[in-house]
C-alpha cells in the first residue's frame, strides 16, 4: 500500500509540474500596457531646454516604450510621422493619429525622459513579463510679446503650417556621399512684410544644415499684426531629409 501511495504522488507531483509548466508556456512574454502615464511609480519631467523655450517650440510628443520584467525603461523610441496608429488603452483599442512631425529637441528631452521612468513589475498568471506601451508629454510654451527697437517680436512656434511659400531643401550631394538624413530645425525671425530677415540652425546634421537655412531663406508668410500693428514672428520650420531610394540601405 505504502508503494502504491508512494507511486500515485510521484505521479500527481509531475502532473502538476506539467500542468504549471503548461501553463506558463502559454503566458506571453510581453504584453501591451496602452498609455502609461498613469501607471508610472516614477515619472520625470522632460527638460524643456532654454533653446527650445526660446524658439516657442511646443506640442504633444508620443514615446513607444518597453519596460522589463523589473519595471524599468529598456527601450524608448519616438511615435513620429503624419499618420500613425495610436494604442489608447491595454483593450488593445487603437485609432489613427494626425501627427506633426517631431522636433528634434523636445524629443530628446521627451526620449530622456521616459528612460528614467519607472514601473512597478508585471506579472500574468504569476510570470513575470515585460510591458509595451507609450508615455506621452506635452510641452508648452509661453508666448509673450517682446519689444525690439520698437517693433514687437511675438512666437509663433513651429512654422512649417503657417508659410505661404516654402521651397524645399535640395539634397546636398556631400550629405548623399555618406547617406546623411533627419530632421533639421532651423530658427527663423519674420519681418512685418512677411520676409525671413534671419535664420539660423540649432538641431540636425552638419551637412544638412547649409541647404535648410538657404530653403528657410526663400519661406514667404503672410504679415502678422497685433492690435492692428505689424509685428516680427519669431519660430523654427523643420526640414526632413532622407536619402534616395537606394542610397539608404
Amino acid at each position: 500500500m505504502k508503494r502504491i501511495g508512494s507511486v500515485l504522488f510521484a505521479v500527481s507531483f509531475v502532473l502538476s509540474t506539467a500542468a504549471l509548466i503548461l501553463a506558463q508556456s502559454d503566458v506571453p512574454r510581453e504584453i501591451n500596457g496602452g498609455v502609461l502615464n498613469g501607471k508610472a511609480i516614477k515619472l520625470p519631467k522632460p527638460v524643456y531646454s532654454e533653446e527650445a523655450r526660446a524658439a516657442g517650440m511646443e506640442g504633444t510628443v508620443r514615446v513607444n516604450v518597453l519596460i522589463d520584467e523589473l519595471g524599468n525603461v529598456i527601450s524608448a523610441e519616438i511615435f513620429g510621422g503624419r499618420l500613425g496608429r495610436v494604442t489608447q488603452s491595454a483593450d488593445g483599442k487603437t485609432e489613427n493619429v494626425e501627427m506633426e512631425p517631431v522636433n528634434p529637441l523636445l524629443a530628446d528631452a521627451a526620449r530622456q525622459a521616459a528612460l528614467a521612468a519607472k514601473f512597478s513589475p508585471t506579472s500574468l498568471n504569476g510570470v513575470p513579463v515585460k510591458v509595451k506601451g507609450m508615455i506621452v508629454y506635452n510641452f508648452a510654451a509661453v508666448k509673450q510679446p517682446v519689444a525690439t527697437t520698437g517693433v514687437k517680436t511675438i512666437s509663433g512656434g513651429v512654422l512649417n503650417g503657417k508659410a505661404v511659400s516654402l521651397p524645399l531643401p535640395p539634397y546636398p550631394p556631400a550629405a548623399r556621399a555618406v547617406r546623411a538624413s533627419g530632421a533639421v530645425t532651423v530658427q527663423v525671425v519674420i519681418g512685418e512684410s512677411g520676409e525671413v530677415i534671419s535664420a539660423q540652425p540649432v538641431a540636425g546634421h552638419p551637412l544638412l544644415r547649409a541647404a535648410a537655412v538657404e530653403a528657410a531663406r526663400g519661406a514667404k508668410f503672410s504679415p502678422t499684426l497685433l492690435s492692428g500693428d505689424p509685428v516680427k514672428v519669431s519660430g523654427v520650420i523643420i526640414y526632413n531629409f532622407a536619402a534616395p531610394d537606394g542610397e539608404n540601405k
